[in-house]
């Protein structure tokens, strides 16, 4: 097969290392093969992360500037931080809820509008689907740390994945607790169908 690049960033504490897993994980089940690289901001919760996943044909974990398939932003801000990645064919599933940083909420930073954010976005892909993940996850699983399996799903459905759905239910059976199964299972399957 041929290779896909899928980028995912978010903030720390959104579960961006656990998306990844859940996807590596389905590749080696499915026989794919798969290279993952990350990096962690300088805190633990709240600092930029960013997960390189790369599947076939690829040698190298980290995926080239201007060379994702797919970038998968849990935040809006972190799309735009990452925007060198993307090319004019790349899909941008951003969730529309914003993590204000402290900056802000000190008051010697501004948090962009979303309209801004897209606006900036679209002059690189006109890709870009806006979701309301974190809310899909806090009616199907009763919590927003389901936002990453969510868009999973919703990965999914736009992207021809080397495994099915089927593929991913039983890799994140294996990557997560077993009492965050029943719900997981429930936001990835609300992300599936999110598009339909």
């Amino acid at each position: 097969m041929t290779e896909i690049n899928i980028l995912l960033v978010g903030v720390g504490g959104q579960g961006i290392l656990t998306t990844s897993a859940i996807l590596a994980r389905s590749a080696l089940k499915a026989g794919v093969n798969v290279l993952t690289a990350e990096t962690h901001g300088m805190a633990q919760r709240g600092g930029s992360v960013e997960v390189h996943v790369r599947f076939g044909d690829v040698d190298s974990p980290l995926i080239p500037y201007g060379s994702a398939d797919v970038v998968v932003a849990l935040e809006p801000v972190e799309a735009l931080r990452y925007a060198q990645y993307m090319n004019e064919n790349t899909i941008v599933l951003i969730n529309n809820r914003a993590i204000i940083p402290p900056t802000v909420s000190t008051g010697s930073a501004n948090y962009p509008e979303i309209d801004k954010i897209l606006e900036r976005l679209r002059k690189v892909t006109k890709n870009i689907k806006l979701v309301n993940a974190s809310e899909i996850a806090e009616k199907t699983a009763n919590t927003v740390q389901a936002t990453n399996v969510v868009v999973i799903g919703m990965l999914a459905r736009v992207l021809d994945l080397p495994f099915g759905l089927d593929v991913i239910e039983s890799a994140l059976k294996e990557v997560l607790p077993e009492k965050l199964v029943e719900g997981n299972l429930k936001a990835l399957k609300a992300g599936y169908e999110y598009f339909d």
